[in-house]
């Protein structure tokens, strides 16, 4: 990894979006006639085409589908939770970023760092959650409509994912890349009460 870079990029900020209007003959005049005003008025002779787009800085573009998802950890019997610390199955999120940029790039042999040095142009991305913060414990996310859980939310390896805390870096493979997270009820202090409990949380992509 570079560790001479001058900053971050976030996911996705515009750097240029604009409107770029186009005119174009319909009826096959002459460029000569085009620059007459005669023609102009009449009805059915001309046309006008509107182009517009927007340009960005990310290295890698978050896939539609995952911009907003919905996750649903099912239906929950209070009698699983008892103890604090219990928590549900997990769900699994999917995060997709394409067109990245770069590669991986690794050594292979197994005597040099256990083949663990990645070289310089490496990306990596880096992700922060924000959202409220659960009363009992800061290392999780609070829930509405039900008391007595928390949202648990982590990684594949199952290091936590803590409200407003960046992960460590993440390498990242040149073209498609999935990330999974995992979410998961957990039982909290609070005196346990049953409902339809909902949370929204946001993530933030980070890029080095």
């Amino acid at each position: 990894m570079n560790t001479g870079k001058s900053g971050i990029n976030r996911c996705c900020p515009a750097l240029l979006s604009g409107l770029l209007a186009v005119t174009l003959p319909l009826a096959g005049a002459s460029l000569a006639a085009q620059s007459e005003s005669r023609n102009w008025d009449v009805e059915g002779l001309n046309g006008e085409l509107r182009a517009y787009g927007m340009l960005v800085s990310a290295p890698c573009v978050l896939a539609p589908e995952s911009r907003e998802q919905e996750i649903n950890t099912g239906t929950t019997v209070m009698s699983t939770l008892q103890k604090m610390g219990d928590v549900t199955p997990p769900v699994d999120i999917h995060l997709v970023l394409n067109d990245c940029p770069g590669g991986i790039h690794q050594l292979s042999d197994p005597q040099t760092l256990r083949g663990g040095l990645w070289l310089s142009d490496q990306g990596m991305v880096k992700m922060r959650i924000t959202g409220v913060a659960d009363a009992h414990d800061s290392r999780f996310f609070q829930v509405s409509g039900a008391s007595g859980v928390s949202l648990r939310i982590a990684d594949m390896q199952g290091h936590i994912l803590s409200p407003a805390v960046s992960t460590r870096p993440l390498p990242l493979a040149q073209g498609r890349n999935d990330l999974v997270l995992r979410a998961q009820l957990m039982r909290t202090p609070a005196p346990l009460d049953a409902g339809v409990w909902r949370a929204v949380i946001h993530i933030d992509m980070e890029y080095e």
